[in-house]
């Protein structure tokens, strides 16, 4: 092979799509459904938040999302305090189709798809259950749980866990998402409403061990039934289905180069961390590791330089995201604390720190926080 993608996700599926159909290429992934079962909340910002948030990226028609992928858009983020307070901010999504986005692109990028689960990676040459796979370049984008990054000793990144269930008869606001935070429900992360359309919507919490003794399954059956906030949407609802899943939280790896592997992603830890939004963010990546990876074995590129392209366009965001999720660490377990600070916040701030921008009453902090990391 030229080139292996190991994992075909939302990562995955775009490299395929930018890798030249002169290469030999090769996608596998453990799964017998492409991008099932669903382990997101399945929204994509709209171009022209995606314009905003990634203000470095020149061309952002990766974002021209085609609308047979959509379920939903919405056009509005209500943010939720521990006191109920609620804060409305402006903010579009797209509601995907997560599965069938995957498949279709995948799909149509003409390469080669096979069902196969990494064992190993060592001398760089990939193990599947099917034995030896030998390519030039691999570009890995097999998630959070990175078997290649463990295998190379880079899987060092903090993970969160999260649990969702799909429900029907979900009565809000279908042109909202809804995001709440507090200690009761979502220690050192948050929870969702995400509306699908037709009553449906994605119902989640995100969970950290190091702020709860809990079990996951008991602070998500809280966050439905208990805390007034969210049940009152969810009062007549019903779970159509459930799934968990793990989300890196961490800073990205400071290379996404070893040898003839590329790392696209989640398995980067390539994720906007504060929030734990990887889609878009995969988008990118996984298209600028194909564009490298076409340029280096069609052209006589260097393989460096997706680590210049990455840090170019995704840098700045991500390392703001990852301060904001610091900064969040310091008042996650004292709900009294965060509302105190919470005080001298406004909607606009709040709608900076969603796009990734710092408000002016953090620069000093973030400045500060920027000498030591």
């Amino acid at each position: 092979m030229d080139v292996i993608v190991a994992g075909v996700g939302i990562a995955g599926a775009f490299a395929l799509r930018r890798l030249s159909r002169d290469l030999e290429v090769l996608g596998i992934d453990k799964r017998e459904k492409l991008g099932y079962p669903v382990k997101c909340g399945e929204i994509i910002p709209t171009k022209t938040e995606m314009r905003r948030l990634l203000p470095e990226l020149e061309d952002c028609t990766i974002f021209d999302l085609p609308k047979r992928f959509e379920s939903n858009r919405t056009k509005t983020i209500a943010f939720y305090l521990p006191n109920g307070k609620c804060y409305e901010i402006d903010f579009e999504f797209h509601v995907v189709r997560r599965d069938e986005m995957i498949q279709t692109i995948a799909g149509e990028s003409g390469h080669k798809i096979e069902r196969e689960v990494i064992v190993d990676f060592r001398d760089g040459r990939l193990y599947t259950n099917k034995g030896e796979r030998v390519a030039k370049l691999v570009i890995a984008c097999d998630g959070a749980n990175s078997r290649i990054a463990k295998s190379l000793g880079l899987w060092n990144y903090e993970i969160s866990s999260a649990k969702q269930f799909v429900m029907k008869n979900v009565e809000c606001d279908e042109d909202t998402v809804y995001m709440f935070v507090g200690k009761q429900i979502s220690p050192g992360a948050y929870g969702w409403i995400i509306p699908k359309g037709d009553g449906y919507a994605n119902v989640g919490v995100g969970f950290r061990r190091c702020f709860s003794s809990e079990s996951i399954h008991k602070v998500l059956e809280r966050f439905v039934k208990e805390f007034p906030y969210s049940s009152q949407f969810l009062k007549r609802s019903e779970v159509v289905s459930k799934i968990g899943a793990i989300v890196p939280i961490d800073k990205p790896l400071e290379k996404a180069v070893h040898g003839n592997v590329v790392f696209a992603g989640d398995s980067a830890s390539m994720i906007i961390s504060h929030v734990g939004g990887g889609i878009p963010i995969s988008m990118v990546a996984g298209d600028l590791a194909g564009k490298v990876a076409n340029e280096f074995l069609l052209e006589n590129g260097r393989l460096e330089d997706y680590d210049a392209l990455w840090k170019k366009y995704l840098g700045k965001p991500l390392s703001r995201a990852y301060f904001f999720r610091r900064l969040w660490d310091l008042f996650a377990s004292e709900d009294e604390k965060f509302l105190r600070i919470m005080r001298f916040a406004s909607a606009g701030d709040l709608e900076k720190i969603l796009h990734c921008e710092v408000p002016w009453k953090l620069k000093p902090i973030y400045h500060i926080f920027r000498l030591f990391t």
